[in-house]
C-alpha cells in the first residue's frame, strides 16, 4: 500500500515537471520594440522659444521687408535681422498690448496691430491710436492694407468694421452705415487694380472706395462665409481661404477646392501665399501645409506626421527674397528653402 502511493506521488511530481518544462519551451518571447522612425526634415530651420530669441510660440503674422522679418506674437513684436532678435513689448516700450495680430509697414513706419489698439512705430517711438484718443471704434485690430493713395484701411474684430486713416481723417463704415456685409473684417488685400478685397464673417467684398460688393454663399459660388485669406496673382485672380476650401475666382468663373473634390486635407483654410502664379501654398488650422501646383493639379501636404513642422495649425506664409519660405504656426516657425 506504501508502496502504491509512492509511485502514485513520484508520477505526481514527474507530470507536474514535465508541464513546467513544456510551457518554459513554447513560452512565446515579445518581439523586441524598434525606435520611431526619424521625421523627414522637410524644413530647414525651426524656430521657437528654446532655440532663438522668438518672445513667443504662438505666430500670428510674419511680414518681410527687406533682410527684416517682423514677426507678431501672442507676447510682442519680434524683429529678426538674421543673426539679431529685437523683441517689442510692453515691458519695454508703449506696445498697448503683448498681443499682436498683424504688422504692415509702408516706407519708414510699421504698423502694428494689436489687442488693445493701433501702434504707428517709426524705429524709435510709437504713437497710440486707440478708441479712447481717436475715432478708432474698437481697439481690437485684426488687419491692414494700404490703397493706391497712401491711405491705410483697418480691419476690426467683430463691432468696429473697417476704418480708413489718412494720417489725420478717419473714416469707420459699418453695417449699419454701408453696404459692408460685417463688422469683422479679418482680411484686406489690395488687388492689381487698386480695389480693396475685404474678408469678413459674411463673404467678402470689393471695396473702391466709394461702392461694396459683396459675395457670399447665397449669390455665389462662395463655398462657406467665413473668409480668412485673399491674394491676388500677377492677372488678378483672387485665392480666396475659408472654412470651406479654397477658392479661386477670375472675376467671372468660380473654382472650389475642397476635401471632397481634390487633394485639399483640410477645407479650414486660414493662410494663402503665392509662390508663382501656378503654385499656392495653403496654410490650413489643423492639418499643416500644403503646396498646390494649379497647373497639373498636385498637391504635396506636409504636416506634423511625415515632416519636422512644429505645428499643424498654420496662421500665416511668407516667401523672402532668397526665397525661403517662412511658416507661421501655433508653435512657432519653419523655414523651407
Amino acid at each position: 500500500m506504501i508502496t502504491k502511493r509512492i509511485l502514485t506521488y513520484c508520477f505526481l511530481l514527474f507530470f507536474i515537471f514535465f508541464i513546467a518544462c513544456n510551457k518554459k519551451a513554447n513560452k512565446i518571447e515579445p518581439e523586441p520594440i524598434s525606435p520611431p522612425a526619424t521625421k523627414p526634415s522637410i524644413f530647414s530651420q525651426v524656430f521657437t522659444t528654446s532655440n532663438s530669441g522668438l518672445p513667443d510660440n504662438f505666430i500670428n503674422d510674419i511680414e518681410i521687408v527687406g533682410a527684416i522679418k517682423k514677426i507678431a506674437t501672442n507676447n510682442g513684436l519680434a524683429l529678426f535681422d538674421g543673426t539679431n532678435w529685437t523683441i517689442l513689448n510692453t515691458s519695454n516700450s508703449s506696445l498697448p498690448s503683448n498681443i499682436v495680430h498683424f504688422v504692415k509697414t509702408n516706407g519708414l513706419i510699421t504698423w502694428i496691430a494689436t489687442d488693445n489698439g493701433l501702434v504707428s512705430y517709426d524705429g524709435a517711438s510709437m504713437i497710440i491710436y486707440k478708441s479712447q484718443n481717436s475715432p478708432l471704434p474698437s481697439n481690437r485690430i485684426r488687419s491692414l492694407e494700404f490703397d493706391n493713395a497712401g491711405k491705410l484701411w483697418i480691419g476690426t474684430f467683430s463691432g468696429g468694421g473697417l476704418v480708413g486713416f489718412d494720417g489725420v481723417t478717419w473714416e469707420v463704415f459699418t453695417p449699419a452705415n454701408s453696404d459692408l456685409p460685417n463688422n469683422s473684417v479679418s482680411v484686406i488685400k489690395k488687388d492689381t487694380n487698386g480695389k480693396l478685397w475685404l474678408g469678413t464673417a459674411s463673404g467678402f467684398s470689393v471695396f473702391d472706395g466709394v461702392t461694396f460688393t459683396n459675395f457670399n454663399p447665397s449669390n455665389s459660388s462662395l463655398p462657406n462665409p467665413s473668409v480668412f485669406s485673399i491674394v491676388h496673382d500677377a492677372n488678378n485672380v483672387a485665392w480666396i481661404g475659408t472654412n470651406g476650401g479654397l477658392t479661386r475666382f477670375d472675376g467671372v468663373n468660380w473654382q472650389n477646392f475642397t476635401m471632397q473634390n481634390s487633394g485639399l486635407p483640410l477645407n479650414l483654410v486660414h493662410s494663402i501665399t503665392l509662390k508663382t502664379t501656378n503654385e499656392i501654398y495653403i496654410g490650413m488650422a489643423g492639418q499643416g501645409l500644403a503646396l498646390f501646383n494649379y497647373s497639373n493639379n498636385t498637391w504635396t501636404h506636409y504636416n506634423t506626421n511625415n515632416s519636422n513642422l512644429p505645428n499643424n495649425f498654420i496662421t500665416d506664409v511668407s516667401i523672402a527674397i532668397d526665397n525661403v519660405v517662412w511658416i507661421a504656426t501655433e508653435n512657432g516657425i519653419a523655414l523651407k528653402e
